[in-house]
C-alpha cells in the first residue's frame, strides 16, 4: 500500500509538471510573436491612413469615379436621332401611270429643358457618391479606432497575463517538487497546476486576439504593426474629458441622406421634363404624278396625353420623401446616441479610476497577506489561490473597461466622422 501511494504521488507530480511545461514558452516570452514591424504610429495617423486605404474607401472612390460617367449623358445636345422616311407610290390605271415619291427627314428637338435637368441630375448623382465616400471614410475611421484600442488593450492584457502566468507557473513547479518528496498534498499541487493552466489558456486566447487585430489594422491601413512596445493608452474623451457631446449635424450619414433626397428630386424633375415629347422638325421632298419636283417642311409633336413617365416620377418622389424621413429620424437618434456615448465614456472613466486606484491596490495587499500567512504555516493554499484569482480578475476587468471605452469611441467616431 505504501508503494502504491508513493507511485500515485510521483504520477501526480509528473502530470502537474507535464501540464505546465509545454506552456513555459508562452509564460516567459515578453510579447506575442507577431510579425515584426516598427512601433505603432499615433492614433490620428492610423485613422488618416484608414480614411485613405481602407477597402470600403477604395471601393467608394471607384464608385465616385464611375458616377462621373453620368456627365456623358448630360453633355448630349438637345437633339434626337434624325428619322428619314421615304414613300413610293405608283398607278397602273387610267391616265396616270407614273411613280409618286415622297421623302421626309425628321429631326427631334427637345424644347422642355431636358438637357439642363439631365445636367442637374448628373451633378446630384456625383454629389451623392461623394457623400457616400465620406461615409465610408467615417466607417473606416471608426473601425481603425476600435482596432487600435483592441491592440492597446490586447498588448496590456498579454503583459498582465504573462506576469500572472509566470507566478502561477513558479508555484505549480514548487508544489509539484514538494509533492514528489512528500512535503505537499496532492490537492495543493493539483490546485496550483489548474491555476497555471488557466492563465496559460487565457494567454493563448489573447495572442490569438492580437493576431486578428493586427490583421484588421493591416487591412485598414496597410501597416503591418506589432504589439511589441505598445504602451497602455486611454481613449480621447475618457474620464469625462468630453465636457459636451460632439456635434452630429455634420455626420456623414446626414450628408448621404440629404444628397439622396436632392438626387431623387432632380431625377423626378428630369423625368417630368422628358414626359413632354421633343418637337420634330421635318424637311420634305419628292416627285409628283407628272414628274414635277416638290419641296416642303413640316412639324410633328406627340402630345403626352396618356403616358408621361407617371410611374417613374412617383417612384422618384417616394424615394425622396423616404430619404427626408430617414434624415429627420436619424438626426434625433444620433443626437441622443452621441449624448449617451459621451455619458458612457465618462462613467467608464470613473470605473477605471476606481479599479486602478482602489480595487487593485487592495487586492494586491490581500494577495501579499495571504501568501505571507501561508508561508509561515498559518493558512492554506486555497486562500492564496483565491486572492490571486481576485487580483487577476480585477486586473483583467480593468482592461475590459478600457476595451469597452475604445469600442464606444469607435462608435462615436463613426457617427460624427471625426476623432475628438
Amino acid at each position: 500500500m505504501l508503494l502504491q501511494a508513493r507511485l500515485r504521488t510521483l504520477f501526480v507530480a509528473f502530470a502537474s509538471a507535464f501540464v505546465f511545461l509545454p506552456n513555459r514558452v508562452h509564460a516567459e516570452s515578453p510579447a506575442p510573436p507577431i510579425a515584426a514591424s516598427t512601433s505603432p504610429p499615433a492614433l490620428r495617423e492610423l485613422v488618416q491612413l484608414a480614411r485613405e486605404r481602407a477597402p470600403e474607401v477604395v471601393l467608394g472612390r471607384s464608385a465616385l469615379t464611375a458616377s462621373r460617367s453620368s456627365y456623358a449623358n448630360a453633355r448630349l445636345a438637345p437633339l434626337g436621332n434624325p428619322l428619314l422616311e421615304v414613300k413610293v407610290q405608283g398607278a397602273t390605271k387610267d391616265v396616270v401611270k407614273d411613280v409618286n415619291i415622297e421623302s421626309a427627314l425628321w429631326l427631334p428637338v427637345e424644347i422642355s429643358g431636358q438637357k439642363s435637368r439631365r445636367g442637374r441630375e448628373a451633378d446630384d448623382f456625383v454629389e451623392l457618391h461623394q457623400a457616400m465616400l465620406e461615409q465610408a471614410r467615417a466607417a473606416a475611421a471608426g473601425r481603425a479606432v476600435r482596432a487600435y484600442g483592441a491592440l492597446v488593450v490586447g498588448a496590456s492584457r498579454f503583459r498582465v497575463l504573462t506576469e500572472l502566468a509566470t507566478t502561477a507557473q513558479s508555484e505549480a513547479r514548487y508544489f509539484a517538487e514538494r509533492m514528489a518528496i512528500g512535503d505537499a498534498t496532492e490537492k495543493d499541487a493539483a490546485l496550483a497546476a489548474v491555476d497555471a493552466a488557466r492563465h496559460q489558456m487565457a494567454l493563448s486566447e489573447t495572442k490569438s486576439e492580437l493576431l486578428r487585430v493586427v490583421g484588421d489594422l493591416f487591412e485598414l491601413t496597410g501597416r503591418n504593426l506589432s504589439a511589441e512596445g505598445v504602451s497602455e493608452a486611454l481613449p480621447p474623451g475618457f474620464s469625462g474629458a468630453l465636457r459636451a457631446p460632439p456635434a452630429v449635424e455634420r455626420s456623414p450619414l446626414f450628408r448621404v441622406l440629404a444628397a439622396q433626397a436632392k438626387y431623387y428630386g432632380a431625377a423626378r424633375d428630369r423625368l417630368e421634363s422628358e414626359g413632354w415629347s421633343p418637337l420634330s422638325v421635318g424637311l420634305l421632298a419628292g416627285r409628283g404624278d407628272v414628274g414635277e419636283t416638290r419641296f416642303g417642311a413640316g412639324l410633328a409633336y406627340a402630345f403626352p396625353t396618356f403616358r408621361a413617365n407617371q410611374g417613374e416620377r412617383a417612384r422618384a418622389d417616394a424615394e425622396r420623401v423616404r430619404a427626408l424621413d430617414e434624415l429627420s429620424l436619424r438626426r434625433e437618434l444620433f443626437a441622443r446616441r452621441a449624448v449617451l456615448l459621451t455619458s458612457e465614456l465618462s462613467e467608464l472613466g470613473r470605473a477605471f479610476e476606481i479599479v486602478t486606484h482602489a480595487a487593485l491596490p487592495a487586492a494586491e495587499r490581500a494577495l501579499a497577506a495571504a501568501s505571507e500567512t501561508y508561508r509561515v504555516g498559518k493558512g492554506d493554499l486555497l486562500s492564496v489561490l483565491v486572492s490571486r484569482r481576485d487580483f487577476s480578475s480585477l486586473s483583467l476587468r480593468r482592461l475590459e473597461i478600457l476595451d469597452k471605452s475604445w469600442q464606444l469611441l469607435g462608435d462615436l467616431v463613426e457617427i460624427t466622422g471625426e476623432l475628438p
